[in-house]
């Protein structure tokens, strides 16, 4: 039988209180990793650089072996999940397949993201209506050209015949980010509605299957009488 392969960052748990990690051995993505719950459910004022040390199980000054401070830590985490994003974007906008079929898998792609990663679309909603100091930095940028891209694959619809032409491609975009964010970044208000949790495995299966349709009605041009 083949070893099993070392756990990643995401699967291994939190040590207990009280048995810290030496600091050398804990690398900036574990930091991240830990850190990113925390925000998210408490906000950047909510938490402290105690949380997060006690978090990921060493001192509080051992994370200034690898962060400035809080902020540094918190641009970093939102920097992780703009990036997710933006990876998926890039397989459905990069691939070979015809367009319509990219276009059905990047929906796919997103809901599993937000489905699989509960603190994506609360942490990225949250900081977009703070507009706080990531987001009119380094951060604001990387966004920025997130929404260009998906301007861009947009157009590239238009142009193939698939996306209706008339329709402005940047609205197209921020209804999108509607569409597929808004359910999970409000992931109590979803829950009572549905009457599941929407991170739950089968409503993400039945949200792609939904949100599939949608986008399609969406975007795509609208018959003409003859």
């Amino acid at each position: 039988m083949p070893p099993r392969p070392a756990a990643t960052a995401r699967e291994r748990a939190p040590r207990r209180p009280g048995a810290p990690k030496r600091a050398d051995r804990v690398r900036r993505e574990d930091i991240v990793v830990f850190a990113t719950p925390l925000f998210a459910e408490r906000g950047y004022d909510g938490v402290s650089m105690s949380d997060v040390a006690g978090s990921v199980g060493i001192r509080k000054a051992s994370l200034f072996h690898h962060f400035a401070g809080k902020e540094e830590i918190y641009a970093a985490v939102l920097a992780a999940l703009v990036a997710e994003v933006a990876d998926v974007l890039d397989l459905a906008r990069l691939g070979d397949a015809p367009y319509g079929a990219r276009f059905d898998g990047l929906t796919r792609a997103i809901t599993e993201l937000l489905g699989r990663r509960r603190h994506v679309a609360r942490l990225l909603i949250r900081e977009a209506l703070d507009d706080g100091p990531a987001m009119r930095g380094v951060l604001g940028d990387a966004v920025q050209g997130v929404l260009e891209l998906a301007t861009d694959f947009t157009r590239e619809g238009q142009r193939a015949g698939y996306v209706d032409a008339s329709l402005d491609a940047r609205h197209v975009v921020m209804s999108m980010v509607g569409v597929h964010f808004l359910p999970f970044a409000i992931d109590s208000v979803t829950g009572r509605y549905v009457g599941a949790s929407p991170f739950d495995p089968d409503h993400v299966e039945s949200r792609v299957r939904e949100v599939t349709r949608q986008a399609r009605n969406l975007v795509r041009p609208v018959p003409r009488d003859p």
